[in-house]
Order: structure tokens, then C-alpha cells, then sequence
């Protein structure tokens, strides 16, 4: 009985260990700057911690130092939704209580590309808690590989969505790959591209397809190397709409609608209405 109470034991301290990565912390620390959660951030940087940033002028690299107090104090200056920092490319390492994750990065600022670069944070186990003992950062405002992909794919999309208000049949189905498929409003519409193209070929003919407006759009990759995902707010005729797919580059580099979905947005408060409408009555 002892025996199998101490194996319970162990099992649950190692999966208690396990269950947090240093790739965990990474990512819960840029979501606690965008949130502006300070608490977190106090709780998960060592308070000797190191902090860095380069930036390379002419053959010189300039070192700005700088201390857990006074990067906690900047983000607690900071709005909720102000810093955005996005990353990709990681690479982790990892040898019993020790960990570096090598990352790049792109910065915005209130909506704003500000820089791009590279973190390097290292972390030590305390416990079943890793801690961040180092992060250093180098800053440059060009070759940005997030920042350049992302507006390659939103140029991208807004021609795509101005081939339709344009009814320009080869500009916008020459941004959707050979297999793609296009989901709509309607339950029964999840077409391939020939299939969409036939349902959409008169309205092109008549010089009249639909006028779709990005208000907002959010674009993700894990390394912008081949596929990326991404989720739009959209002013339609049909009023707000929310529309989601994923996009690949194709072998000359371009990037391409690969899937697409397109829903309705309903405002929560509407919901019993909209049942109405379509024939569900909820008490």
C-alpha cells in the first residue's frame, strides 16, 4: 500500500511538472503584456532578472540595459489592446531544470508596426514553475518576416473581396488555389472552387457579385513559411459579418485563399430574436 501511495505521489508531482512548458510561459507572457496583467509578469520574472536590447548602427551594436522594475512599470503605463507583440519560429531548448526559447518577433504598437527582431529568453525551474532569469531582444525596423507576410496576405485579401465589389470574375478566383473551398452563409453552401464559380458566374456576368468591407482582420503563422490562418470582421449587406480561412504560398511565393468561411454575426443580446426569425423558439 505505501508503495503504490508513494508511485501515486511521484506521478502526480511529475505530471505536475509536465504540464508546463517553458514554450507556456513564453506565450502567457506576451498574453499578459496585451492584457496588461502585471500581476503575472511580477510573479513570473525572477527579480534579478536580466534584461537587454541591441540594435545594430553602422558595425556597432548598442547594448540598452534595463530591470524587471522598470519593464513592469512601462506596461502598467500601458492600455489594454496597446502592445501587440507577435511571435514566431520558435525554438526551444531544454536540459533538466534550464530552457531557451529563440523566437522572432514583430512589435505594434496601438495597431502600429513599431520593430521587429529576435527574444532569447532563458528560464530555471522552481518547483513545477519555470522562471524567466534573462530575456534579450535585438530591434530593426526592416526585414521583418511577420510584419512583411502579414501585409503580403491582407493586400492579398482586400483584392480578393475588391475582385467580387469589382465583379471581376479572374482577379478574385485567381487568389483562391485550385482546391479550395468556400463555405457560406447557407447551411447547404461548402463548395469546391468550380462548384463556387458556377453559383457565382451570373452574378459576375451581370457585373454585379457583392460588396465585402474588412473593418478588422487578424493574421497567425506558426512560421509564415508556407500556410497561415487568419479571422476578419467584415461590413456586408447583410450587415457585420465574420469570416475566417487559411492561405498558402504557392511555388512562385504568392499567397493564396486555400479555405474560407463565411458567417453572420449576431450580437449576443439578439440571439432570442434571430431564433425567432429562423423558426427555433427558446424560453
Amino acid at each position: 500500500m505505501r508503495m503504490i501511495f508513494f508511485l501515486m505521489s511521484y506521478l502526480s508531482c511529475w505530471t505536475l511538472i509536465a504540464q508546463e512548458k517553458p514554450e507556456d510561459v513564453v506565450y502567457q507572457f506576451f498574453q499578459a503584456m496585451a492584457e496588461i496583467d502585471t500581476l503575472y509578469l511580477d510573479q513570473v520574472m525572477k527579480d534579478d532578472m536580466l534584461l537587454s536590447s541591441t540594435a545594430l548602427k553602422g558595425d556597432k551594436v548598442d547594448i540598452i540595459k534595463g530591470d524587471k522594475d522598470k519593464f513592469v512599470s512601462s506596461i502598467a503605463r500601458s492600455k489594454e489592446g496597446d502592445l501587440d507583440e507577435q511571435i514566431s519560429n520558435l525554438q526551444i531548448q531544454v536540459d533538466d531544470g534550464l530552457a531557451n526559447v529563440w523566437m522572432d518577433y514583430t512589435f505594434y504598437y496601438q495597431g502600429k508596426f513599431s520593430h521587429c527582431g529576435v527574444n532569447n529568453f532563458t528560464l530555471v525551474l522552481e518547483g513545477t514553475d519555470w522562471k524567466i532569469i534573462s530575456l534579450v531582444d535585438s530591434r530593426r525596423k526592416t526585414n521583418c518576416l511577420f510584419h512583411d507576410a502579414r501585409e503580403a496576405i491582407d493586400l492579398m485579401l482586400d483584392n480578393w473581396h475588391l475582385g467580387a465589389t469589382n465583379a471581376d470574375s479572374t482577379a478574385y478566383f485567381d487568389l483562391m488555389t485550385t482546391n479550395s473551398i468556400y463555405v457560406g452563409t447557407d447551411k447547404a453552401e461548402v463548395w469546391s472552387k468550380s462548384k463556387f464559380l458556377s453559383f457565382a458566374a451570373p452574378y459576375f456576368a451581370k457585373g454585379k457579385a457583392w460588396a465585402f468591407t474588412k473593418v478588422e482582420r487578424n493574421v497567425y503563422s506558426e512560421d509564415f513559411e508556407r500556410i497561415a490562418w487568419f479571422d476578419e470582421v467584415l461590413d456586408t449587406w447583410m450587415g457585420p459579418c465574420r469570416g475566417s480561412g487559411v492561405v498558402i504560398k504557392d511555388d512562385n511565393g504568392d499567397w493564396k485563399v486555400q479555405h474560407y468561411v463565411l458567417s453572420v454575426a449576431v450580437d449576443n443580446e439578439d440571439i432570442k430574436e434571430y431564433l425567432k426569425v429562423i423558426g427555433i423558439e427558446k424560453d
